[in-house]
């Protein structure tokens, strides 16, 4: 009930912000936003009532799972979201991305800390044995996550606060497609996660579901998100500590 009740209050919010704006003339990130969550919030409902009568761990249910979802995002997310933007995302994207050399060097960091942490959670599993496949990483390994999220944040809070929200938006779709994936066993990846996340799992991912990493997410990412307006604005004043305050 929590989590629903986090969810519907910030579509409400990004909803009244979309609809507050003139077509077409509104920040295309927040629209970003908006068509992320409800993509991911639909492709796991109906993901969910289908496979409560298929057998998910089939190839022809991954198959099924995969055109699926190239389906609903290319046929109906993408041209929502470029009917929202007035463009088509792809490009507007690749500009955005691009727009600036400090981007480029964010993004390059950012993807040096994603292959650090990958490969963090693969030396973890390598030093398993078969009679320890079920011992838990300690908690200073756990905090080698947290560091590079904060790693991660500083650099684009302090340097560019837009680019932050969209790769943010990104990760959390990747974060939620992946979570689908080793859910329901899609192959040939489905297994595979469930392998090497077992590994990271503590009491507070004691359901059939793996949150924490996304938790994390959405705990640094809601103040840009919510109040980006606000986050973009100068350096002083009494918000000036508001988009630091999922680091702190």
């Amino acid at each position: 009930l929590l989590i629903l009740g986090g969810l519907s209050f910030v579509l409400n919010q990004l909803i009244k912000r979309s609809l507050s704006s003139a077509s077409g003339k509104g920040d295309p990130a927040d629209y970003l936003l908006l068509v992320t969550l409800v993509a991911l919030v639909l492709l796991g409902i109906i993901f969910t009532a289908l496979f409560f009568f298929m057998d998910s761990c089939t190839w022809t249910s991954s198959v099924f799972f995969y055109m699926m979802t190239a389906v609903l995002g290319l046929g109906v997310f993408v041209p929502w979201l470029q009917l929202l933007i007035q463009r088509h995302p792809l490009f507007w994207l690749l500009g955005f991305l691009m727009q600036t050399h400090t981007r480029l060097y964010l993004l390059s960091f950012w993807t040096l800390l994603a292959i650090l942490a990958c490969s963090v959670v693969l030396y973890q599993n390598s030093k398993r044995t078969k009679e320890s496949k079920k011992l838990q990483i300690s908690t200073v390994t756990r905090k080698y996550f947290h560091f590079l999220a904060v790693a991660t944040y500083i650099p684009g809070l302090l340097y560019d606060r837009q680019l932050l929200f969209v790769t943010a938006v990104i990760c959390l779709a990747v974060f939620v497609l992946l979570e689908y994936i080793r859910y329901f066993r899609i192959k040939p990846l489905g297994q595979t996660l469930r392998n090497l996340l077992t590994l990271f799992l503590d009491e507070r991912d004691s359901g059939p579901l793996i949150l924490t990493h996304i938790y994390l997410l959405l705990g640094m990412s809601l103040p840009v998100w919510l109040f980006p307006r606000v986050c973009a604005a100068s350096l002083s004043g009494p918000s000036t500590l508001l988009p630091y305050a999922g680091v702190l």
